[in-house]
């Protein structure tokens, strides 16, 4: 059977008006998903931020007049697992680049440049 051409026209309407509601729908989807990421994100430095203060206030009441290595408690590490862990299901950080992001939230909490090799595979280990 032969559509008329106002059949036809309904159609593509229709079918336009599906395309850009689906559009529509999907950039919707794609900001609430950054901005979650971006919430995780903040989330994750602000805990960082209270562990670092903490750690620095715990080594001023030990009054260590030179700070030498830093050592992280397995509290602190597992703190800082989870938070890693977090941020990687989060935000989707490929699997090469854990290491450097393990490596920059010790770095970040314990504010020396040497960290443990064997913190860091415990850490990016699946």
């Amino acid at each position: 059977m032969a559509e008329t051409h106002i059949e036809v026209a309904h159609a593509v309407i229709e079918t336009s008006f599906r395309l850009r509601h689906h559009s529509l729908a999907g950039t919707a989807s794609f900001r609430r998903d950054m901005d979650h990421s971006r919430r995780a994100i903040e989330a994750s430095r602000e805990l960082l931020k209270r562990l670092r203060q903490r750690h620095r206030d715990d080594m001023a009441r030990e009054g260590d007049p030179e700070p030498g290595p830093v050592a992280v408690s397995a509290f602190d590490a597992d703190i800082l697992r989870s938070a890693f862990r977090n941020l990687v299901r989060e935000t989707g950080v490929p699997e090469c680049e854990w290491r450097h992001l393990a490596e920059s939230l010790v770095r970040e909490y314990v504010g020396c440049e040497q960290v443990n090799v064997g913190l860091l595979d415990w850490i990016t280990h699946k």
